[in-house]
């Protein structure tokens, strides 16, 4: 009987010692959320992964492939990624809640990284010269969950046009390409740093044309909404793009989960600035990594190691997410 519990006993030894290991090795290895393939998240963070593993970070990662925005935001308060990217319009909305949304917290800011306008790409035969021109049309918004469909969803709201006015698909960005190759959907939106893979790898392939947004609506929609920022795409940033394209943007952010150490987050926010160049090398969209712009239009807290890395930059990151210079 002794010699049963005895085997017993060093059988559950062993069993939480290997629970032990486990649970350190997935804690130490930061899982990054990205986005679906085909879009500049999952380029970014693959090159995010590499500059941390390499000298003289040698920090473990490992990238994610999710639905987005929102579906990172979730992922990060509920444990299950250390470091995700997100649009600053959707952080803003579930950071601090809506009306019908209670508010998710867990996870601060590391830095604004780029712009990303919204993109509603169509082919260059299409009738399709405005947004109104997408009733009774089939329009790919983006996966569901992600900031690509609630900026999708502002956009078609503002110029009046409702859910049964249009067959609505969710899609990645790599499905819509196919699926507007194939002629099965009109239209797709995109919400990317420009230019994006996607699109880019597209434009060589099949003529395709970008709809701008009208000036009325852009103007209700960033005196609505903070996170708005009415931008140009330029002439010529897609092959066959012939003229300059108005539209919205968001920012891309870094965030990072409350549960990491000080020390670490502040070793990330470094290599962003520091291996820069590598980084954006390794993207098709230009980063704007510079410490003063890194700061901006962002509504929520900086993670205490971010905030330090900002201090010694002599940049001062307050409670709110604001930034004051010392």
């Amino acid at each position: 009987m002794k010699t049963i519990r005895m085997k017993a006993a060093i059988a559950l030894t062993l069993l939480m010692v290997l629970a032990s290991v486990t649970a350190c090795g997935s804690k130490d290895r930061l899982r990054i959320g990205t986005a679906g393939e085909g879009g500049n998240y999952n380029s970014l963070g693959h090159a995010l992964s590499e500059t941390l593993s390499g000298d003289p970070y040698k920090i473990e990662t490992e990238v994610k492939t999710t639905a987005g925005s929102a579906a990172n935001i979730r992922l990060l308060s509920q444990d299950y990624l250390e470091l995700a990217f997100a649009q600053s319009d959707v952080i803003d909305e579930m950071y601090n809640g809506t009306l019908d949304t209670q508010a998710i917290r867990g996870y601060s800011a590391v830095a604004a990284l780029y712009p990303e306008p919204v993109q509603l790409v169509v082919r260059a035969d299409s009738q399709i010269v405005s947004v109104e021109d997408l009733a009774g049309k089939t329009v790919s918004v983006g996966e569901a969950d992600s900031g690509t469909q609630k900026n999708a969803a502002q956009i078609l709201q503002v110029y009046g046009l409702t859910s049964n006015m249009l067959t609505v698909q969710n899609m990645t960005y790599t499905e819509a390409v196919n699926a507007l190759r194939s002629g099965a959907i009109d239209a797709m939106f995109c919400t990317a740093g420009a230019p994006a893979q996607v699109i880019t790898d597209l434009a060589k392939e099949e003529s395709v044309r970008l709809v701008s947004l009208g000036r009325q609506q852009c103007g209700l929609l960033t005196r609505t909404y903070q996170f708005y920022t009415e931008t140009v795409i330029p002439a010529g940033t897609y092959n066959g793009q012939e003229s300059d394209v108005t539209t919205l943007a968001v920012q891309s952010v870094l965030l990072a989960s409350d549960k990491l150490q000080e020390e670490q987050v502040y070793d990330i926010t470094a290599a962003l600035f520091k291996e820069k160049d590598a980084i954006n090398g390794a993207v098709p969209v230009e980063l704007d990594l510079r410490e003063d712009k890194a700061v901006e239009s962002i509504t929520i807290p900086f993670h205490p190691g971010a905030a330090q890395y900002y201090k010694e930059c002599g940049i001062a990151i307050e409670a709110d997410g604001e930034k004051g210079e010392q």
